[in-house]
């Protein structure tokens, strides 16, 4: 149980989200960040788990451009519900234990702004979908009080989008994330510090010839390990842009954006009914934003070891 994955496994389904996590085309990337916390660099013991979440954001950006549109003074409140697992086979890799999961997400999108064009006009949208689907190999190691994993993350985009302002719950492009993160717990305090960093790189959308420029991502959390399953802190995450948005669709030029989200980080380990079972929960609120939605971010996601 020492090593059961909190973000390894529960993670993941941050990364499928459609929720405006940053600048680029619809101000909204593949990975969110706050996508690594607890555990960011521990690969569980071998199992198969099985992970829900609910995640809740709302937010608000000056202009950005969706799905073609150029739109300005928009609120953006996407509720999520997202689903996948992680396989953990027996046998190791390199010394490492390896990890094969797949995930998506069915969203809710409702938002409001101004729509620009020859006329400009006040639209609110509404309406449900299927998210992208999300596949990860992951490769880790623990030695002591130390763990490393590494993450090749790929995207496809089988979630729902329109051309224009619409309630689109997918990004119609492909995409890949290289990550690494790194666990330490300090055994006489008890005493857990994580820190992972990670690169996205973008295929253009080719519905609206806008290729997103790549992303860095720093995601890190402190927090207290009690005896009773119960870990407490601080989780928090520093995203920026590296390079600019590219292709005719880029109305708006670079759109380089940048972000900073900071937040309780909660983790209760149990079991029911006999198997382990992980409770964990997230509050991000945003500061410092530019080219980029600003809000804030609420998840709760459950883990079961089968």
């Amino acid at each position: 149980m020492a090593r059961f994955p909190v973000r390894t496994a529960a993670g993941m389904l941050f990364i499928v989200m459609a929720f405006p996590a940053h600048a680029v085309e619809s101000a909204s990337g593949l990975v969110a960040p706050g996508n690594f916390g607890f555990g960011a660099g521990v690969t569980p013991d071998p199992g198969l788990y099985v992970f829900s979440a609910l995640a809740r954001y709302d937010g608000d950006i000056r202009v950005y451009i969706d799905g073609g549109k150029t739109v300005i003074d928009v609120n953006k409140s996407p509720f999520l519900s997202g689903f996948g697992s992680l396989w953990v086979p027996e046998r190791k890799v390199l010394g490492g234990q390896l990890g094969l999961s797949l995930g998506s997400s069915y969203n809710f999108v409702q938002a409001h702004g101004v729509v620009t064009g020859l006329t400009n006009f006040a639209k609110t949208i509404e309406g449900s979908g299927w998210g992208d689907t999300t596949a990860r190999t992951q490769l880790g190691w623990t030695s002591g009080v130390w763990s490393n994993t590494f993450y090749l993350t790929s995207w496809f985009p089988t979630g729902r989008y329109e051309l224009g302002f619409q309630p689109n719950t997918g990004r119609n492009h492909f995409g890949v994330n290289l990550g690494w993160g790194v666990t330490y717990i300090e055994p006489k305090l008890n005493l857990e510090f994580d820190s992972a960093i990670s690169v996205t790189f973008n295929a253009p959308n080719p519905a609206t010839d806008y290729k997103n420029g790549d992303e860095f991502d720093w995601d890190w959390a402190i927090g207290k390990k009690f005896a009773n399953g119960l870990e407490v802190g601080i989780a928090g995450y520093a995203y920026q842009q590296l390079t600019a948005d590219t292709g005719s669709g880029a109305k708006l030029g670079p759109f380089e954006g940048r972000v900073f989200g900071v937040g309780p980080h909660l983790v209760y380990n149990t079991h029911l009914m006999d198997r382990p079972v992980i409770f964990n929960f997230h509050n991000f609120q945003e500061f410092d934003a530019q080219n980029r939605f600003t809000g804030n971010l609420t998840t709760l996601t459950t883990t079961v070891k089968f």
